[in-house]
């Protein structure tokens, strides 16, 4: 498909699409290197932040690169108690998508832990 950011733009753009079908207003942010790659609102005001990766290999959250990981743990601790908001990790791989949310990254407290 060509280089990582045309890669990453393409699987964003699905994400996109998906949550707009779902009834999502749906915003990337490029450039912003961030753990956040899309912003998504619902009229009901739920929003989701969204990190999405892109792999051949089949990955699971604990192949992730620490620093994004660290990264979506603190942004899930700090909206832990927060039921209108939620962090998300989806990740393509392998022709599939797994999609884990804020609890998910929460479970990670012992792998985030200082080192």
């Amino acid at each position: 498909m060509g280089s990582k950011y045309k890669i990453g733009y393409y699987y964003e753009q699905k994400v996109k699409k998906i949550l707009e079908k779902d009834g999502y207003d749906a915003w990337r942010t490029p450039g912003s290197h961030s753990a956040i790659d899309i912003i998504a609102i619902n009229k009901e005001g739920k929003v989701r932040l969204i990190q999405v990766k892109k792999n051949k290999k089949d990955i699971d959250i604990n192949n992730i690169n620490y620093i994004d990981l660290y990264e979506l743990y603190h942004l899930a601790e700090k909206y832990k108690d927060s039921n209108n908001v939620d962090i998300e990790l989806w990740i393509f791989s392998n022709n599939k998508l797994k999609k884990y949310n804020k609890e998910d990254l929460l479970k990670l407290k012992n792998v985030i832990s200082p080192r």
